[in-house]
Formats: C-alpha cells, structure tokens, sequence
C-alpha cells in the first residue's frame, strides 16, 4: 500500500513538472524562429516570415545560413527612447535579430535585403487618433549605438503600396532591430 502511495505522489509530481516545463516554453519570453517560406529549395537566397500581431514582416533575398529570430522585447523601455525624424510612434512591430549558422548575431549581410513591412488595424487606429492618414506613415527603427528612434533611409523606402497595407524597404545591414510606425514621414 505505501508503494502505491509513492508511485502515486511520484506520478503527480513528475505531471506537475512536466506541465511546468511546456508552460514556460509556450509563454513566448524566448526567440521565435522566422518561417522559411522560399518557394525554390536550391535557392541560395532564402525568404522568411517574421510575421506578428497582425503585421507582415517578410524578409526575402537573404543569404542562405542566415536565420532570423523575432526576440522579445520591453515596449515601454522601447517607447522611451527620442524620436528624430517624425513626431509620434504609433507601434513597435518587432525585434528580428538575424544569426548565421554558428548561432553568432549577424549585423551584415552579403548582399541586399528587401524587407515587407505592414501595418495593422491598430496601427491605423493610433494614426487616426494623431490626426494623421494613411500616407504619413513612416517605417522606423532604433538606430545603432543611439537608442533613439528615426526613420529608415527615406531612399530605401518603397512607398507604392502603402494605401495597400505596407512598405518595402532595402536594407545592407542589421544593427539594432527594433523596428515599428511612426508619422509623420519628414517632408
């Protein structure tokens, strides 16, 4: 009887264990592996969705080996850094690192990066609620070694499809990821 009783208390204590670890797993405080959505298996340019909350976050002609991760992040401690460039930052969309295949953060790639970036309804809402449109969006970022929020290189900018949901955008490098909407563009 008191072996039953063991195994009993053992089986529930190895229960509780086990739900405590997949809890933790499914809480989302770790890095979120990008989906590998390349059409072309053999391709040495690789396309990723990092999509979140709404918004597409698609990076396309990434050097194979290199792998983004969307990384937690503080909102409040983001939404405190200085703006320069435009007014008001409407959202933080994500925080993409990229790694190469050893696992080091990667802050270069070989060759150029086109990244689709769309807003959500609650993008919208916030730029109606600043008394903005559609077309004063403006794609921002943190900026290396400043902490501070300015928009991306207005020649990088594909604006043709923003009444349609997003913007293009071509980047070289990938310093300090946080990236998000802000208005107005500067003129």
């Amino acid at each position: 009887m008191s072996f039953s009783v063991f195994a009993f208390a053992l089986l529930v204590l190895l229960v509780l264990v086990i739900a405590f670890l997949f809890r933790k797993q499914a809480s989302g405080d770790g890095p979120v592996k990008g989906k590998d959505i390349t059409e072309d298996p053999s391709s040495p340019l690789r396309k990723w969705d990092c999509s979140s909350d709404g918004r597409e976050i698609i990076f396309s002609d990434v050097p194979a080996g290199l792998t983004p991760y969307l990384m937690p992040f503080n909102e409040s401690a983001l939404r405190s850094q200085p703006k320069e460039g435009f007014k008001v930052l409407l959202s933080i969309a994500a925080d993409v690192r990229f790694h190469d295949s050893a696992g080091r953060e990667i802050e270069k790639f070989g060759s150029p990066v086109t990244l689709w970036m769309s807003y959500n309804a609650q993008d919208v809402e916030n730029l109606q609620k600043a008394d903005y449109k559609i077309s004063d969006l403006v794609p921002v970022k943190i900026i290396p070694g400043a902490t501070n929020w300015k928009p991306f290189a207005a020649e990088k900018i594909d604006y043709t499809k923003i009444e349609r949901g997003g913007v293009s955008i071509t980047v070289d490098s990938w310093g300090d990821p946080p990236m998000g909407w802000g208005s107005p563009k500067s003129s």
